[in-house]
């Protein structure tokens, strides 16, 4: 084998070797000790919360945080941290405090606990990069949502079962007489009261009718799951009422909330749900 093909199949065999060696660091310590981390090496905080049997997760693991361009991002300019939302405190507490229901859910924040973005669900490779650079721009801008930096809230009883009790029996009347006993619905708890248990009535609708600040405020994430809610509903209403005008001026409204691969699969959903209620 002469020099060359010998120098070209080394470069193979390295590149291969990369690659297949390529893998997102995740902490395994405690939460302060991330936090701390974060801040000794000024890193922003990447948390992937997740559970076992979750198939979107899985795929993550398997595809998204293995690759090269993704672990490299993660690694150089994160600290990533990984929690079982029903097998680990810390896990519980931070689906409570961000009303994470929905799996994988990635919170963004810097070593002083500053939110840049609430994402989640599976990305593909590219999608994925997209939002780690997406996240570092606004770091370095300090555009940062409205939560808290503490992970503690004055969360009502039933609210707070929901996540580190698991208990799941919350009735319409519950979350009506809490919201009632509030002035602004917009505040973060309201509000993450009200995104992640989808309490439905006027208050999904008050998600709706405000979805572009809340977005702004909180996150596009608990926004969009309301929203798809609605215009199910909404599609529904348009088809029996045959107006595609207002059906399509929904679609142009509400497509921004969404990344590309959602849209293809939520426009059809929402195209279905009109057509099969038409008159």
């Amino acid at each position: 084998m002469n020099s060359k093909l010998k120098f070209l199949a080394l470069a193979i065999l390295v590149t291969v070797s990369i690659f297949a060696n390529a893998q997102t660091n995740f902490e395994t310590t405690s939460w302060d000790l991330v936090k701390q981390k974060a801040t000794n090496e000024n890193k922003l905080i990447f948390v992937d919360l997740y559970f076992v049997g979750c198939a979107p997760c899985a795929q993550m693991d398997e595809k998204v945080f293995p690759n090269k361009e993704v672990s490299t991002i993660l690694n150089t300019h994160f600290v990533s941290f990984k929690s079982d939302i029903f097998k680990e405190d810390i896990g519980k507490k931070l689906s409570m405090k961000y009303g994470a229901t929905g799996f994988p859910t990635f919170i963004f924040l810097n070593a002083e606990g500053k939110v840049v973005d609430v994402d989640g669900g599976f990305h593909n490779v590219e999608e994925f990069t997209e939002l780690l650079y997406t996240i570092q721009d606004k770091a370095s801008k300090g555009l940062y949502k409205k939560y808290s930096t503490s992970l503690d809230g004055d969360y009502p009883t039933f609210y707070s079962d929901f996540f580190m009790k698991n208990k799941r029996q919350i009735t319409f009347e519950m979350v009506d007489a809490y919201f009632k006993s509030k002035k602004d619905l917009d505040d973060e708890i309201p509000f993450i009261i009200m995104s992640s248990l989808r309490v439905g009535g006027p208050y999904e609708e008050y998600i709706f009718e405000n979805a572009q600040q809340l977005a702004n405020d909180y996150g596009n994430t608990q926004v969009k799951n309301n929203i798809r809610t609605v215009v199910l509903k909404k599609a529904e209403n348009f088809g029996k009422e045959n107006n595609l005008t207002a059906f399509n001026t929904l679609l142009k409204n509400v497509k921004p909330f969404f990344a590309k691969t959602e849209w293809i699969r939520y426009e059809s959903l929402f195209q279905e749900k009109f057509n099969t209620n038409k008159l």
